[in-house]
């Protein structure tokens, strides 16, 4: 298999080629204040809501499945047919991980909360089933940590603090605005004390230092984040980031529009694509339950597979093996690593795609589906160290009763145990 090229970002698009960029209009599907999906937010909190949706419309096995007493144990991690893969992993002792940095700013964070928050913010170690209670739905089942929105100025600074030095620029950016995105969702509903760019919770498991395991958790609706630090190595993973809707188009943040590369580069790579490859990796041309197996659509997930609760599940490959893609396609999967990825500080991303790259003749390339320049669709990149997936959704405060290019999810996972930093902690010195 030719070898594409690795160094570098996303690459530049050939201009003589047409751009997909679908546009919806999405404050056409903004409820009333009078909507079913949004009674009684306006008065409502974070808990008050969670309990309002318990006892009208959220379904007994969403709930069932994100309570802490039912936490799938014990943890064995994702993989292809319930066997972990041991060694598929890479890491170099020094990966220039910015751990000493932020092991010291969420030192300074730890310093300035009261003894009480000091003592719900400290979770354990990063071996904790804890560590594993995120999840994306605006549904607050298993509270604990820092909730941002109920924390000072002081504090909600010095978390992002931690947050901004733990990432590439462009990758605080990219968390940011799906914090910033929430809140303008907050204001179409008239929903800011559930939906704000605060609602997220802080959990921190180990001790800041810079040379033993340790971690956090930042997660709430539409942003979900683990990181976990070893030395000068770190892991980010489970990731889910999210928006609905994908942009904002009023106010002080204007013009912020989230996941264009994912979105643009994996719907250019499968309209590129020759035909027979393109039938190769289509599961589904329809994208609800009437086309799709009972396990592999909810009204929770949808076509999603690696999300909240999923740490042990087993899926076998599925699509088109990439090495069957030509080399400019080849090269747009490894751009859609870096779009997903690019969280990750410079020198650790390099790592990581070097990682992915190796096992590139073992990626494979799925997708659920129509791909004209509007269609909604799902994509899935999955090999022995990657499971990457984006699906466009049905509306949850939006009405739209369809999957919509507006409402968009993705979902990062490491399999064979790449996830929580389990890999990373076993094949690191002690």
């Amino acid at each position: 298999m030719a070898t594409p090229q690795t160094s570098g970002y996303v690459q530049s698009r050939d201009p003589s080629k047409p751009r997909s960029d679908a546009v919806v209009p999405f404050r056409d599907i903004i409820p009333s204040s009078d909507h079913p999906r949004i009674a009684g937010i306006t008065d409502s909190d974070a808990i008050s809501w969670c309990r309002s949706r318990k006892e009208i419309d959220a379904p007994a096995w969403l709930i069932n499945r994100l309570e802490k007493q039912n936490l799938e144990r014990p943890y064995k991690g994702f993989t292809t047919d319930g066997v972990v893969r041991d060694g598929v992993y890479e890491y170099a002792e020094d990966e220039g991980a910015p751990t000493e940095v932020v092991a010291r700013l969420t030192e300074a964070m730890l310093e300035i909360l009261t003894t009480q928050q000091a003592a719900d913010v400290r979770r354990g170690g990063v071996d904790e089933d804890e560590i594993r209670l995120w999840s994306n739905p605006e549904v607050y089942i298993n509270p604990g940590g820092l909730r941002l929105d109920e924390c000072s100025r002081e504090i909600q600074t010095a978390i992002h603090a931690i947050l901004k030095a733990s990432f590439s620029p462009q990758g605080y950016e990219k968390v940011l605005g799906c914090c910033l995105t929430n809140g303008f969702l907050g204001e179409l509903v008239n929903g800011t004390k559930v939906l704000n760019e605060h609602s997220y919770n802080f959990r921190l498991f180990g001790e800041p230092n810079a040379r033993d395991e340790w971690g956090y958790t930042f997660f709430g609706h539409h942003l979900c984040l683990c990181i976990v630090f070893k030395g000068k190595n770190m892991v980010i993973g489970p990731t889910f980031m999210g928006a609905e809707p994908d942009r904002i188009d009023e106010g002080q943040h204007k013009g912020l529009r989230l996941f264009q590369a994912e979105e643009l580069g994996s719907l250019e790579l499968m309209q590129n694509l020759p035909k027979e490859l393109q039938e190769k990796a289509t599961l589904s041309k329809g994208m609800t339950g009437e086309s799709l197996p009972a396990d592999r659509w909810n009204p929770f997930d949808e076509r999603h597979l690696g999300g909240a609760r999923q740490d042990n599940r087993i899926l076998p490959y599925e699509g088109c093996p990439v090495s069957e893609f030509p080399l400019e396609q080849q090269q747009a999967i490894i751009n859609l690593f870096l779009a997903f990825n690019e969280y990750y500080p410079e020198p650790v991303l390099k790592n990581r795609l070097a990682v992915f790259v190796k096992h590139l003749n073992e990626t494979y390339f799925a997708w659920i589906g129509e791909f004209g320049d509007e269609d909604p669709y799902y994509f899935r990149i999955h090999s022995p160290v990657a499971f990457m997936e984006l699906d466009f959704h049905c509306g949850i405060f939006l009405t739209n009763t369809s999957p919509a290019r507006c409402h968009i999810h993705t979902i990062n996972r490491l399999p064979n145990r790449g996830d929580y930093g389990r890999a990373m902690i076993a094949s690191l010195p002690t």
